[in-house]
């Protein structure tokens, strides 16, 4: 679970209203009490959140420093502000601030949260300092449980997230402690989905009701999501006037996904009657796409009482290079770099050497990875594998089995967890070899024996390397009204964090005066993360938003300052419009004691394409920016004319013709079929189309004739610099179903992007550049407003509107700089050299050629977000069916 929004609690503060309002004529969902514990009105299940009180206190910090400690269902063990029996108290700088003194718990529509009273007067207002904890489900949890939503400094309301599992129904059995993994037996692969579990996924069924699901847990409990125990697929009859009889399980939970005929999928049944004979049952099938930077559920279709779905996520891909991993935000983590190295660990006159991802090396075994040598005897302790897998608290771990006997019946096994270490980790532990470092207050990375017992050795590795990025872009928003009728939707911004290249902010010179920035100033902003590392950008390390000096005679970047680091998480003001702040930059140049600091606000705009961020007021050292783009914007269910084969939206007057796209013949395309093929019309009667702005694609579902029957169709038409399509088709059995993936620059421009470049590897992502290129990115000086328009290689798009498609749908690593640039740079540079001996002369001088050729000091390190090659940098700062059926299934 991610933070809850402004607006979220705004909510529940009118919930707390209505139930006092409320008289003999109660609804049964909204209430609240002053115990500790409260039963649920759909299953009378109790929640009993008497075990959260702590003897100290619950500590939950802010990204502005506040600090709040606060106990649920009792007092602080200590005075606040020099009032004892204080449930919740802030403290600021020097300052105490009691929030509560009292609580009540509340429950609406499966939403829980205390709500903490009689705090003191508010500094900036009228009423009294309150906080709100949500207490939300959580069966696997995170490191930090607590998180602040961010406020404005005179904010007289607080609101806090707990993850829990006492805000959870009972979990069953099998999959208290699952995996959730399976090996691949033909390349011994090992899919691991256990991280998707953080979220509830949910889909329309397009028939007016919906699901709501979950991946290797049961479904979250929740705010309109009060599914049955033990469900994974659920159910829910949005026109019910039955709370009792609205959620239904249509899938009970499985452990752990299985591989059949090469597919990666889930079956589960359930206790839900369908027909009198069969039970309702769901079939996940999951699909691999690694540019995807979040997971994506669609409803196939349904066979009779089985419904099938798609779930689209990197982790179902299994071609990444050995040691390395995909975590849930589909960043690669890497062990490559340890490779092929010995490591010595000696304990007691015991020594232990073992390799990552590789053989230890002499004195061990040719297969071992590692090894213990006693008494010039060596003993494996685990045969070595490339297999970089999770454990449930999120860290990287190799597991090394199939050692030598240990007890007679266990063999010996070695773990290597790799654990975060870098210049922000407060505490580093041990390190390895770290008597020799003689650079007292060092951080030392390197491995560290923790434990030796039942048979297995458990080292954990410090290194930068495991380090995983620091701040959320993706955050739960609840609605009045949203598609799916539940409540409750996603806003995800990490299709926006680039890897490639910086954005360069235009600025609204209407609100901007000159002499509160210079033409010469530039801005460069990253979303969510630091800035891509440039050759010349001397950003303070790990800055997410930048301004520098770029004059006309000197391209390279000077006088740079940082706009603050990316410290708190994506917030959403609602479903299309969110708030990213970077906080603690630079020292402000008015104010020496403020630091700088910079706000985006993102609104929907289903023209704008990625869009462009522009610089719209400054005010007391704080830099505010406003950026539209689609990414934010909804889901947009499309017309689609059965005549012309046209997906047509109405909204923005864009068409799009599949008869003429480049990637069919007049509408068809050809599917293999074992050894033969078949013709799968596209066009036809019963046709939805989906557009997800957000992902870059159009989903569109119909039925269609197919070897195998009547099929459910599924085809995903994604943006891209390549022509190319996967195929994942089934026909076991009863089931026939298609799921066609085709990546194509047709689809751009209706979806308002710039057809983006392609890498050597035929991916839809952009090459990463050369020295050379990064120089000529930072000569080149146009303004984005004077960039050239993108234009589509493709006819088959209709454009209604003259201005419905703009410029502002180019990412910044898309843009490209003229050679003659690329050859005036590398000119200089020649030049440069042959006058630096000029220069050393003077001190001065030799400052003015550091400074050029200097390269930001934050560490660096690799990560894939839409191709193996991109690089990221490391924060460190601190169911059979009939043609009648058609309209029923879609």
């Amino acid at each position: 679970m991610t933070h809850k929004e402004l607006l979220t609690f705004i909510i529940l503060l009118s919930a707390v209203v209505i139930d006092i309002s409320y008289a003999d004529d109660k609804d049964p969902l909204v209430f609240f009490t002053s115990e500790c514990y409260i039963t649920e009105p759909v299953y009378e299940q109790q929640f009993n959140f008497s075990a959260l009180r702590s003897d100290i206190a619950k500590i939950a910090n802010s990204a502005s420093g506040d600090k709040f400690e606060y106990n649920i269902c009792g007092n602080l063990s200590r005075a606040c502000d020099g009032q004892n029996n204080v449930a919740a108290c802030l403290r600021r700088g020097d300052k105490e601030y009691v929030l509560g003194t009292q609580h009540h718990l509340h429950y609406q529509n499966g939403k829980m949260y205390f709500e903490y009273s009689n705090g003191a007067k508010c500094p900036s207002g009228n009423g009294e300092l309150k906080l709100f904890v949500f207490v939300g489900c959580d069966y696997t949890l995170d490191r930090v449980q607590s998180q602040v939503t961010q406020y404005a400094h005179d904010e007289c309301k607080f609101y806090i997230t707990l993850e829990t599992p006492y805000a959870c129904l009972k979990e069953p059995v099998a999959v208290q402690s699952n995996g959730c993994s399976v090996q691949d037996p033909v390349n011994g692969h090992n899919y691991d989905l256990l991280s998707l579990s953080d979220f509830n996924y949910r889909t329309i069924d397009r028939r007016g009701n919906a699901f709501v699901l979950n991946i290797c847990k049961p479904v979250l409990y929740g705010e309109n999501a009060m599914c049955p125990a033990g469900s994974s697929v659920c159910f829910i009859q949005l026109n019910s006037t039955d709370y009792k009889r609205r959620y239904f399980d249509y899938g009970s939970v499985q452990p752990n996904p299985v591989i059949e005929n090469g597919q990666l999928i889930m079956r589960l049944t359930s206790n839900t009657s369908c027909n009198g004979t069969d039970n309702y049952s769901s079939t996940i099938r999951f699909m691999c796409d690694r540019n995807l930077r979040s997971a994506q559920l669609s409803l196939i279709g349904v066979n009779g009482c089985l419904y099938e779905f798609s779930f689209t996520t990197p982790l179902a891909c299994n071609n990444y290079p050995p040691c390395t991993t995909i975590t849930h935000g589909n960043e690669m983590l890497d062990m490559r770099p340890l490779k092929d190295k010995r490591y010595n660990l000696t304990i007691s006159s015991k020594t232990y050497t073992f390799g990552v991802c590789s053989n230890a090396g002499q004195p061990c075994l040719d297969n071992d990875g590692a090894c213990l040598l006693q008494d010039q005897q060596a003993t494996s302790i685990g045969r070595f594998n490339s297999q970089l897998r999770f454990n449930h608290s999120g860290s990287p771990y190799l597991l090394y089995t199939d050692g030598a006997p240990c007890d007679g019946q266990t063999k010996w096994s070695t773990k290597i967890e790799f654990v975060c270490a870098n210049n922000a980790t407060k505490d580093n532990g041990n390190m390895y070899n770290k008597s020799n470092n003689s650079n007292a207050g060092r951080i030392a990375f390197g491995p560290n024996i923790i434990e030796n017992k039942d048979c297995q050795l458990l080292i954990h590795f410090q290194t930068p390397l495991a380090c995983q990025e620091q701040i959320t872009c993706k955050v739960k928003v609840y609605v009045e009204h949203s598609e799916d009728g539940t409540g409750e939707e996603i806003v995800d911004l990490t299709p926006l964090i680039s890897a490639n290249d910086n954005y360069e902010a235009k600025i609204n010179t209407s609100s901007i005066k000159e002499q509160q920035v210079p033409k010469s100033t530039k801005f460069f902003l990253n979303v969510c993360r630091p800035l891509v590392p440039k050759f010349g950008l001397g950003c303070p390390g790990g800055s997410a938003a930048c301004m520098a000096k770029v004059d006309s005679t000197s391209p390279t970047p000077e006088e740079e300052k940082s706009l603050g680091f990316p410290i708190a998480s994506l917030v959403a003001n609602n479903r299309t419009n969110a708030e990213l702040h970077y906080l603690q930059g630079s020292p402000c140049p008015t104010d020496s004691k403020t630091q700088l600091s910079s706000g985006i606000e993102f609104y929907c705009d289903m023209r704008a394409g990625l869009g462009t961020p522009i610089l719209q007021t400054i005010i007391d050292c704080h830099y505010q920016f406003q950026w539209a783009t689609n990414v934010i914007c909804p889901s947009h269910m499309c017309n689609f004319n059965e005549e012309t084969c046209e997906i047509i939206n109405d909204e923005i007057n864009v068409s799009y013709n599949l008869k003429q796209a480049s990637f069919t013949e007049n509408g068809k395309i050809k599917i293999p079929s074992g050894n033969k093929e078949f013709t799968l019309d596209l066009c036809g009667s019963h046709h939805k189309a989906e557009t997800d702005y957000s992902q870059g694609l159009v989903n569109l579902f119909f039925t269609a004739n197919a070897s195998c029957g009547k099929s459910m169709v599924q085809l995903r038409i994604i943006c891209s610099g390549v022509s190319s399509r996967d195929i994942n088709y089934s026909d076991v059995g009863k089931e026939c179903n298609l799921v066609v993936v085709q990546r194509t620059p047709d689809i751009c421009k209706f979806l308002g992007l710039a057809i983006p470049a392609a890498n050597g590897n035929g991916d839809s992502s952009n090459i990463k550049p050369t020295i050379a290129t990064k120089i000529a990115l930072k000569t080149n000086t146009t303004s984005a407003s004077s960039a050239t328009k993108a234009s589509p290689t493709g006819g088959n798009v209709n454009n209604n509107n003259n201005n419905s498609i703009n410029s502002g749908g180019k990412h910044p690593a898309e843009q490209t700089s003229s050679i003659g640039v690329i050859l005036a740079a590398l000119l200089s540079l020649t030049c440069l050299a042959a006058c630096v001996g000029i220069f050393a002369s003077s001190p001065a001088r030799r400052n003015s050629v550091r400074r050029l050729f200097r390269r930001s000091s934050s560490a660096v390190r690799y990560s894939r977000v839409q191709s193996a090659e991109e690089a990221n940098l490391l924060l460190e700062p601190n169911g059979e069916f009939n043609e009648s059926d058609d309209d029923m299934l879609l």
